[in-house]
């Protein structure tokens, strides 16, 4: 997911406040939450072997890496395929500059306000996105009926957005290297079978959600 386009959408979108969007961190609901949060996706859980090669989908110039495999649990297993199949859809759309489908299946309410944005926000710019993104230390942190809340971390060292026109990347879309990890956290829900996306809160170093990312062994591959 581009990390320029999610961020930008967010602070046009109203979800961040104006300081988060000038400094580059997220707004946290409540710091005992959110580091909670942070703490339970640092923490291992039962899933399939440790073995198993990440899963990379690429688009274009893009490549989308999950490194969690999927949990052992198969409620927190179709949990994550949703959340995985979210992603793949939501850049799929964003490089296409319009709604793939079936995108608006798996992607909802304040989620889909800001894929939309971003979407318009890349095409009015000539935006395409490019390099690579890595989630890692996917949780499942809750599931309640047919809402479940999915943490992750975020490498965005390798992901940059380019000029369609001249295919050159474009710098600001680019992280600083004190500034390109994220901590997330995905609402989930269940929609028509499946799990889908309704709203995102993500938090960019220096907040200590990003910082405790930074710091895990899975950090860097």
């Amino acid at each position: 997911m581009s990390r320029f386009g999610l961020l930008t959408a967010l602070c046009v979108s109203g979800l961040l406040v104006l300081s988060a969007c000038g400094s580059g961190q997220a707004a946290s609901p409540g710091a005992g939450s959110a580091g909670s949060a942070a703490s339970a996706a640092a923490s291992p859980t039962a899933s399939t072997p440790a073995d198993a090669p990440p899963l990379a989908v690429h688009i274009g110039r893009y490549t989308q890496e999950f490194a969690t495999p999927l949990p052992a649990n198969p409620a927190q297993a179709r949990v994550i395929e949703g959340f995985r199949e979210t992603q793949i859809l939501w850049d799929r759309s964003l490089s296409a500059w319009h709604p793939v489908a079936p995108v608006t299946g798996y992607v909802t309410g304040n989620a889909l306000v800001t894929l939309q944005q971003a979407m318009q926000y890349n095409r009015k710019y000539d935006l395409k996105i490019a390099g690579m993104d890595r989630f890692y230390s996917i949780r499942v942190s809750g599931i309640t009926g047919r809402r479940a809340t999915v943490t992750s971390c975020d490498d965005a060292r390798k992901l940059m957005e380019v000029d369609a026109r001249t295919g050159r990347v474009v710098p600001q879309t680019v992280s600083p290297p004190d500034k390109a990890y994220l901590f997330e956290i995905w609402y989930m829900v269940e929609l028509s079978g499946h799990w889908g996306l309704a709203s995102v809160k993500p938090y960019v170093e220096p907040s200590p959600q990003a910082e405790l990312c930074r710091s895990l062994p899975d950090a860097r591959a």
